[in-house]
């Protein structure tokens, strides 16, 4: 580069999923110079009606031997009835089976913090006024001993 000054910065209010997927790549070839390949591969299971209409899933993704999980829902007709930990302790057993070790995700105080807690996860942190009034919390749990 001949010039810093050349350099020029932009806000970008909704970046193209191409410069998005570009700022990761050099990112994930950066790390790789620090660490083993992360090996991320997305992960979800569904659970659907006879009819093929989506009642619930849970869905993130593994690398550096760890399951991230991004999202868990299930359809309101069905909660309080044992499915969104059959969801969890599936994805939980494919990821062990991908070779993960742990589990982390997060959650807020107006979603399921207590069901997370149920199913193992232990708190490692939390976010107060995430959003304001409410808290994020960081989980985390051991799959494998």
């Amino acid at each position: 580069m001949d010039s810093l000054d050349a350099l020029k910065m932009t806000v970008v209010e909704e970046p193209s999923k191409e410069e998005l997927r570009g700022l990761i790549r050099s990112l994930v070839r950066y790390n790789e110079t620090r660490a083993v390949p992360e090996n991320s591969r997305d992960l979800a299971v569904l659970m659907r009606s006879e009819e093929g209409s989506l009642l619930g899933g849970v869905m993130g993704y593994t690398h550096w031997e760890w399951l991230f999980v991004s999202h868990l829902w299930v359809d309101e007709c069905l909660r309080g009835h044992g499915w969104g930990g059959r969801l969890m302790a599936s994805i939980e057993d494919a990821a062990v089976r991908r070779g993960c070790h742990s589990a982390h995700l997060d959650t807020f105080s107006f979603q399921a913090l207590a069901f997370y807690e149920k199913q193992g996860y232990t708190r490692f942190g939390t976010l107060p006024d995430y959003p304001r009034g409410e808290s994020r919390y960081f989980l985390s749990k051991r799959l494998t001993k």
